[in-house]
């Protein structure tokens, strides 16, 4: 089956019902406009492939799209927008439909050659200094996804005062000139950076005092890719893949300890389609923590993660809480929880702002304790003091044998 077989194949099962749009998060947040809803996007992609696709101007329909598939829980056709969007964004990516977004294809090249969509490897590794890891086959793998929070922050607090068509022209330039994105290491929010790596210790504080034993890479450790993915860079996506599994396998590694939604689902459920043979062992880091808490005096409210509750992966990070807290989850919970929005910082800051806005104000009309267990949503959540990482929550309740 063809790229445009496939997306024939879900938009046909589609009866336009309207039920995703209920539970899109970016459709309010860019003013209802339909095309910016999951219905929308549908109604799009089944145009654009029967309209010579390659003379529509797509837009920023599918790149937009958070990849949450809160769609596909109330779809009672069961049509996955997220998917649709996945496979328009390979359409584009290939020529055949719309234009490519520059900014996207900065990070794909920066990707490709410096194992970082920011060209920061170095950078991600120094949290880690001082900290004695052990050797053997098993490796924790932070997905750089904390490490990136200070600086995708920073970088966008200064796009509010540039305008979007210089934006895009900037990307282009760094696109051609690969090697002057490592620049974006000067601009970083210094207190996020300090609280990321101290969250980042956190974690490795709770899996050592659980006796798990765990290698890192250190600035050897591979960007596992998941921009490649999501922006629709397959063919790039499978070489790099390849290329980091081969790195993985050569280092003896059999299990992998990822500590956020994304790395583990990337590694848990993507790689194991483009890696031939795949062996590797995927669990989540909370899965591993055998500790004694203490209470916590007060309720709280939690950020389910995408990744994990609505792409169907367990873990036990809620059951964990429950044990230590009076936990009030929002309206918006389980299958039907909503994305924090993050997703769409680097390329849709507008639209990133108003999904998380709009979910920080639905988890504080339950508890004023709000826990994250996802990077991503620390950052878009963050909005007060009372907001933790899982990690620097339950670390404070540890009790010391």
């Amino acid at each position: 089956m063809n790229l445009i077989e496939e997306i024939e194949n879900i938009t046909g099962k589609c009866i336009s019902c309207g039920f995703c749009e209920s539970v899109c998060p970016t459709l309010s947040a860019d003013g209802f406009n339909s095309v910016f809803g999951a219905r929308g996007r549908v109604i799009l992609a089944d145009f654009a492939i029967k309209n010579n696709p390659d003379e529509l101007e797509l837009g920023d329909s599918f790149y937009s799209c958070l990849d949450c598939y809160a769609c596909v829980n109330v779809c009672p056709a069961g049509v996955n927008a997220g998917v649709v969007s996945e496979l328009m964004r390979e359409l584009v990516v290939s020529g055949k439909a719309g234009k490519k977004n520059p900014v996207a294809e900065m990070i794909k090249t920066s990707i490709m050659n410096y194992e970082n969509p920011l060209g920061l490897k170095e950078e991600a590794a120094s949290w880690a200094d001082g900290i004695k890891f052990d050797e053997g086959s098993t490796l924790m793998v932070t997905g750089q996804m904390y490490q990136m929070m200070p600086y995708t922050r920073q970088i966008n607090r200064i796009r509010k005062y540039i305008d979007e068509d210089l934006v895009e022209n900037v990307a282009s330039a760094l696109n051609s000139h690969i090697s002057l994105i490592k620049i974006s290491r000067h601009f970083y929010d210094r207190e996020l950076k300090m609280k990321m790596e101290s969250d980042l210790r956190n974690i490795v504080s709770l899996l050592q005092k659980s006796g798990v034993k765990f290698g890192y890479m250190g600035t050897e450790e591979p960007y596992p890719g998941m921009f490649l993915y999501d922006l629709g860079y397959i063919e790039e996506f499978r070489e790099y893949a390849e290329r980091v599994y081969a790195l993985l396998v050569k280092k003896g590694v059999k299990k992998i300890i990822a500590i956020d939604p994304h790395t583990y689902d990337i590694f848990q459920n993507i790689y194991p389609k483009f890696i031939k043979n795949y062996k590797l062992k995927i669990v989540y880091y909370t899965d591993l923590l055998d500790l004694k808490y203490r209470n916590f005096n007060g309720n709280i409210t939690v950020q389910e993660p995408c990744h994990m509750v609505l792409h169907n992966n367990s873990f036990r990070a809620i059951d964990i809480l429950n044990s230590v807290a009076e936990i009030r989850l929002p309206e918006r919970n389980g299958k039907s929880t909503m994305c924090c929005g993050g997703p769409d910082e680097l390329l849709f800051p507008d639209i990133s702002g108003k999904v998380s806005m709009q979910r920080y104000a639905d988890l504080k009309k339950k508890s004023d304790n709000i826990v994250t267990i996802c990077p991503l949503c620390y950052n878009s959540l963050a909005y007060d003091k009372n907001v933790w990482d899982f990690s620097e929550f339950m670390g404070k309740l540890v009790q010391n044998k």
